[in-house]
């Protein structure tokens, strides 16, 4: 795959996605991405995108100021071709 920002190569890796809402921070922990091996920009396949919303918008808004998760590994699976 090639970046859409720079036209570099764009990997298979792990990162952790953070996320403000509202004075709060979402972190997520372990998020399969395709990252550019040139610029650092990361994409998300379209399951993975979906996850990530979900798990942001059932996180209660009370949770405390930094919520920090760990991505599901069942979704490892699906992202590795199992």
């Amino acid at each position: 795959m090639i970046c859409p920002h720079c036209g570099g190569l764009l990997k298979k890796d792990i990162t952790n996605n953070v996320t403000p809402r509202n004075g709060q921070f979402i972190v997520i922990c372990g998020v399969p991405c395709y990252k550019c091996v040139d610029c650092g920009t990361v994409l998300y396949r379209g399951h993975v995108m979906q996850r990530l919303e979900k798990m942001v918008n059932d996180t209660p808004r009370t949770a405390g100021n930094v919520v920090i998760l760990d991505y599901p590994d069942s979704d490892m699976e699906v992202y590795n071709g199992h």
